[in-house]
């Protein structure tokens, strides 16, 4: 084993590879069309498909295909394209970013979610504003639960909100940040306009856009701080940033949620060790080892005094709020269920089925684009240099998490919990596809690659059929929802 060589295997060419995406492609459409045929438990990731009207899913599902075909594709990137022409020249691209992401709060506004059938929102609306409870501290969600409580409780004051209005609310907000964000580090990362497209169009239509409809539950800003730390890693990675500002960031995206030590923390620990080798000298190893350490225990300081203040401090989070939920057992059991927070085993049909609905929920493309992209020379190129390794450890990380740790309330209802894994496996697959075409005008040497335009064709593909699915999910929330009994 220890002689395989990932180089050494067959390797694809990139348009070969292209057709391997329009096949799955054309694939998902179909699964989604089956949808209403199947059973709603066992098929939750494609359910939000039948929400739609049948003419609708035809209707959809036909667009979404003829963006497989290559002519009707280049149509469409045309039009595209004329757009794109029309927006001003890069010194003022930023304030179009911001613009843009504005224009968009009206239309997460108008998606909003409308009921608390997902996570703990049930808890959440009904506890933050209970006279006896006043739910303001928790160690599963520290900072954003005490910021919600104190914003719900200013709200209220102002103008009569209720807890639902005030998560409605930021939600948005974080919308409109998660876009203007997403968007910057798209035109940093892409040399071309086809590759600036790819990191926006791939990441901005994943299901996990459901946060910025409305969402209610503790997920939302966390997603922000996770794009942000990918980006600034990858950054540190090629030694364009100090490792200080994705530590930073990644131990402030803790407070929000600390799902992101099991998820994240083996990427920045990979980031530390890379940084250790280049170091020369003890005291520039022990300085740059102190700037990574340094920002994550003031932090980490902040919410001890935050949470003792509030009386829910070290001793809460040694009893009633221990991680791991209703039963504090924090793995999917291996052979036998033993309380009724444990929905199934590890190597089970119904795990399996959870963890492969949340994938065609939340990322339908994502893990075979990675895979595909492997199948290549140019794929594996980038794999071996230090941002691809630095997005595969922290993409394998967070799929290890989301593989072992058990949802309390099912797969279904949690899905928020697992859905952030999906930013570092769809950051992974655009960077890998990136590099399998070189930039316009650029020699590619003797390794085959992809046209700037079979890129920019496979970039609209892949968005515009997770647009389209992520679109059902989106208006499959707008419908309201009652809890069984009342």
């Amino acid at each position: 084993m220890s002689g395989l060589r990932v180089r050494s295997l067959p390797a694809l060419s990139p348009r070969q590879a292209l057709w391997a995406v329009r096949f799955f492609a054309l694939f998902l459409i179909l699964l989604h069309l089956a949808a209403p045929y199947l059973p709603e438990e066992q098929s939750w990731g494609i359910f939000p498909f039948t929400y739609w009207p049948r003419w609708l899913e035809w209707l959809a599902a036909g667009a979404g295909a003829l963006l497989c075909v290559p002519r009707a594709n280049a149509v469409v990137r045309a039009a595209l394209g004329w757009l794109g022409r029309r927006v001003p020249a890069r010194p003022g691209r930023r304030w179009w970013f911001a613009g843009f992401s504005l224009a968009l709060a009206p239309v997460f506004w108008a998606g909003r979610l409308v009921h608390t059938r997902w996570g703990d929102a049930y808890i959440l609306v009904n506890a933050i504003a209970h006279p006896e409870v006043r739910l303001t501290y928790t160690w599963q969600a520290p900072l954003d639960l005490f910021l919600h409580a104190k914003a719900w409780a200013l709200a209220n004051r102002w103008w009569g909100w209720d807890v639902m209005q005030t998560y409605q609310a930021l939600s948005v907000a974080a919308g409109v940040v998660f876009v203007f964000l997403l968007l910057c580090m798209a035109d940093e990362m892409g040399r071309t306009p086809a590759e600036k497209a790819l990191f926006a169009g791939w990441l901005g239509t994943l299901g996990l856009m459901q946060f910025f409809f409305g969402y209610v539950e503790n997920y939302v800003w966390m997603t922000i701080g996770i794009l942000a730390y990918l980006w600034l890693g990858m950054r540190a990675a090629e030694g364009r940033s100090d490792i200080f500002w994705p530590a930073g960031v990644l131990g402030l995206t803790h407070t929000f949620h600390p799902s992101t030590i099991l998820g994240l923390e083996a990427s920045l620990a990979w980031l530390w060790q890379r940084r250790w080798i280049e170091e020369r000298g003890l005291r520039r190893r022990l300085a740059m080892t102190l700037r990574v350490a340094l920002p994550m225990l003031i932090i980490l300081a902040g919410v001890v005094v935050l949470m003792e203040a509030g009386g829910h401090g070290i001793q809460a989070l040694l009893g009633e709020d221990a991680p791991g939920g209703g039963d504090h057992r924090w793995f999917v059991p291996l052979t036998q269920t033993a309380t009724r927070w444990e929905r199934y085993t590890m190597f089970s049909w119904g795990h399996f089925l959870d963890w492969t609905n949340e994938q065609l929920l939340v990322a339908p493309f994502s893990l075979a684009l990675v895979l595909i992209a492997l199948t290549t020379r140019a794929g594996r190129r980038t794999l071996r240099g230090p941002a691809g390794r630095f997005l595969a450890v922290a993409a394998l990380n967070y799929l290890l998490f989301i593989s072992v740790w058990n949802p309390d309330y099912g797969g279904r209802r949690d899905w928020d919990l697992f859905a952030p894994a999906a930013l570092p496996l769809t950051l992974l697959a655009a960077y890998l596809w990136r590099d399998m075409a070189e930039p316009a005008g650029k020699p590619s040497g003797d390794m085959p690659v992809l046209s700037q335009a079979e890129l920019a064709e496979a970039a609209l593909m892949v968005a515009g059929v997770s647009a389209i699915f992520t679109a059902a999910w989106v208006y499959s929330n707008t419908i309201p929802w009652s809890w069984p009994g009342t």
